[in-house]
Order: C-alpha cells, then structure tokens, then sequence
C-alpha cells in the first residue's frame, strides 16, 4: 500500500485563505463567463439588477439570485450549457438528472471537466483507504445519472481496477461472487443496496472477514448513523458517507476522511452555502439548513447559487485532523422537499430508518403511506422483513409491530401503523437519481 496521504496533497492541503481567494477568483470567472456565454444567465441577472463586476467578495454571491430546479427545467435543454451551442469546445458527454417529476436538468462535460471529475473522485477514493492495487466494485447506476462514472472515472485516474457492476437489483448474487473470487477491497452503492447485500450475504452464509473488503463509500440517499453501525457490523467494513449531484458531475463533491466527522466539500472546485430554506438568508457556521451549490470551475455547464434541498450544515476548520483544509458538510438530514408533515409533525425517512434498524427482523426497505380520513392525517408504514417465514406467527407480528410503531413515535412524535411485508416486495430506489426518498414516501393527500 502506497504511504502517502493524499492523492493531491498540494490542493487538499491548501490554506484556508489561499482556498477562499482561489475560490473569489473562479467565482468572479464563472460569472463573467456565464454572463458574456450565456443567455439564460444573461437573462437571470439582468432582471436581477446584478452585474458580473459586482462580484468584488465571496460575500457578494448572495446577490445572485438563487437557482432553482424549476428555472433550469424551463431553459432545457441548452439553457445552462456553455460549450454548445457553437462553443470553441464541445461537450464530450452529456447526463441528466431522473425527470421523475419533470423535465431533466442536463448537464454537459467537457473533456476538462471529465478530467477533474476524475481527480475530485480520485482525490475522495484515495481519502478512504482504496490504493493502487486494490479491486474496486462500483454498485451505482451507469446511465444518464452519473452516480456510477465518477467513481469509475476515479479509479481509473489512481490505477485501481474498477469492476463497474452497477444497481441492477438482480445481481446481488454476481456481486457476493465478485467480492469472494476478485478479492474486492472497496464498494460504492446506496445504503439500502448495502444493507439488502448484507442479508443476502449471511442467507449464503458469507463471511466477510475471509474476504479482502474493507471499504464501503455509501451515498445518494439520507441514512442515520444507525445504518452506518448496521453496515459496518454486517459487511465488516468502514463505512464512508459521500455526496454528490448529478447536476454538478457528482459523486465527487464531497466525502468523509479518515476522522468520519463531516464530508469534506472540494473547495477548489464548489462554493457551498447554508440558508435558512424558508427565507433564503444565510445562516451562522454549523446551524442546519438547506445547502446552496456553486460550480466553480464548470466548463461545459454553469450552474450558480444552485438550490439542492438538501438539508446540512456547513463549517470550516483551518485544518481537519486528517490534514485537509477544505470545509465540511455534515451528513444530509433530508431533502426539504421530501421532509413529510403528519398530523403536524415534520417526518423524514431517515428518521423512520433510525428507528427501524434497531430491528433485526426488519428487512432493507420500508415505505410511508400518508393519506387523510375524516379531515385527519393517516400514517401507514410498511416494512419488509427479512425471513417470511414468521408472517406465519400472528402473535409475534402483533407484538413487533407494536415494539416498531413505538419506536418509530420516539424519534417522529407520530404513532405509525405497521404493516409487515414480505421481502422484496416493496419498491426499491438503487441509482443515482435516488438522493430523493421518493421510492421511501408516498403522499396520497397530493393526489
């Protein structure tokens, strides 16, 4: 294994202020460049009142108006593109985010912004242990997200050999056979294809510590601490909480490094804002809102002050205990727009997770169902087991049942009713476009 710390160490070691000018600086570019490239941007700003030379302090980004995905889906599909059309350099590679509930945001790489995406990727690979040498499997989708090229991309750029197996639900046999006969050392997929794989693992009677793997970078939806213990105790790893969107190349924004304390966010390359989501004023360092995305250095798509809905903080240490320098997010709570009032009370899905994998019957899936009876809200849960078998047992289902509802009220202030389900038999979100918890969430009352 190779000795050295960083897979850049000059960039990921760079100062606190040399970062914040070198971000002023890409950040002045980006707009000048979007402004002059731009009609869409050129649009924005003029009714805005907002001048490229206005731009004089990073404090000064708050007088952009804010992106929102509605805006980009009404200028798709070029709207935010600044190499086409017509550009001295055209996009190599075009993705999208999943259009479930509209037009897709596009995004368009150029070949600079496909070689820094390998970078950033390789730079949140080589933070978490994986080294020339090792086997890397990559469980998230290759497609119009980019959930699974970045990482690809990543390995590609450090030596590692990728084994790019993606989220096909049906694989999960293929992919123990892979981590036993290739001596897999590091993974990425979501939390729930993690813990599914884990089952299915001990269902074969799969040892994890016979084998080489050790890492598991684990993202594109919410997941509790809790999940993280689970994780770790049934695959034998360390896990590491990573983020990214596909609307700015992700995942390559942000990870965890060795301390497990907040993701680093590349500074070099975002901008990250933290605002309160109901006013859109800044909040102070480490006070939870709802993260703001600026892409500093995109080549072949702008996307400035750009609202994720993700619910975090953000601080910036001088320098972290693992020597780098650049900010942190902390682990997404939820999405704003995916946050579900019950009977008054906010609920997210990772708190309904929280409070369900303390559960060894439970299974890796769950669904919330809320609907409204007489003027009043219902909350249906349903959950998956892991063995159908005890669906057989009624006085055993009564009792869990009851034992999940009250946990699930300890961390929600709301009384589910439980329903038990086969395994599988709930629907199941595996890619990258699956950061929202729609698959999770199913609010009848908008119908």
């Amino acid at each position: 294994m190779s000795e050295r710390r960083f897979f850049n160490e000059e960039v990921e070691t760079l100062p606190k202020d040399k970062l914040k000018a070198l971000q002023l600086e890409r950040l002045q570019a980006i707009v000048r460049r979007a402004y002059t490239q731009n009609r869409f941007y050129r649009s924005l700003y003029d009714e805005a009142g907002v001048q490229p030379s206005d731009i004089q302090s990073l404090e000064d980004i708050r007088k952009l108006p804010f992106l929102e995905k509605k805006t980009v889906r009404e200028a798709y599909p070029y709207g935010t593109a600044l190499c086409l059309p017509g550009g001295s350099e055209g996009a190599l590679q075009v993705h999208a985010t999943s259009g479930t509930t509209g037009k897709s945001v596009p995004v368009f790489a150029t070949k600079k912004d496909i070689d820094n995406w390998s970078e950033l990727n390789a730079r949140e690979l080589w933070m978490t242990g994986v080294r020339p040498g090792d086997v890397f499997m990559n469980c998230y989708g290759y497609g119009l997200p980019t959930g699974g090229f970045g990482f690809h991309y990543g390995a590609l750029a450090m030596g590692v050999m990728s084994i790019p197996m993606g989220s096909d639900a049906r694989q999960y046999d293929r992919m123990l056979d892979f981590i036993l006969d290739f001596g897999v050392a590091a993974m990425c997929m979501t939390p729930s294809v993690g813990l599914y794989l884990g089952t299915k693992a001990r269902e074969r009677g799969v040892n994890f510590k016979e084998t080489s793997l050790k890492i598991g970078l684990f993202g594109a939806e919410p997941w509790p601490w809790e999940t993280r213990l689970k994780l770790e105790e049934l695959l034998n790893i360390t896990a590491y909480d990573e983020f990214g969107m596909t609307e700015f190349l992700g995942p390559g924004m942000t990870c965890e490094c060795e301390v497990r304390d907040g993701m680093h966010a590349w500074a070099d390359t975002f901008l990250v804002e933290c605002i309160d989501p109901e006013t859109g004023e800044p909040l102070p360092e480490g006070e939870e809102g709802e993260l703001v995305w600026t892409w500093l250095n995109g080549d072949g798509t702008a996307m400035i002050r750009y609202r994720s809905r993700d619910l975090s903080r953000t601080w910036w240490e001088e320098r972290c205990a693992c020597g780098r320098t650049h900010p942190k997010i902390g682990a997404i709570k939820g999405r704003s727009d995916d946050a579900v009032s019950i009977r008054g009370l906010i609920v997210f899905p990772s708190q309904i997770e929280a409070a369900l994998i303390r559960f060894p019957e439970a299974g890796a899936n769950f669904r919330i169902i809320v609907d409204r009876k007489n003027d009043l809200d219902t909350f249906d849960l349903k959950v998956e087991i892991q063995d159908a078998a005890i669906l057989a047992n009624a006085e055993y289902i009564r009792t869990l049942q009851s034992q999940m509802a009250k946990s699930v009220k300890s961390v929600t202030g709301n009384t589910p009713h439980v329903e038990l389900v086969p395994p599988d038999s709930l629907p199941r979100a595996s890619g990258g476009e699956s950061k929202t918890a729609s698959a999770r969430v199913e609010d009848r009352r908008k119908n």
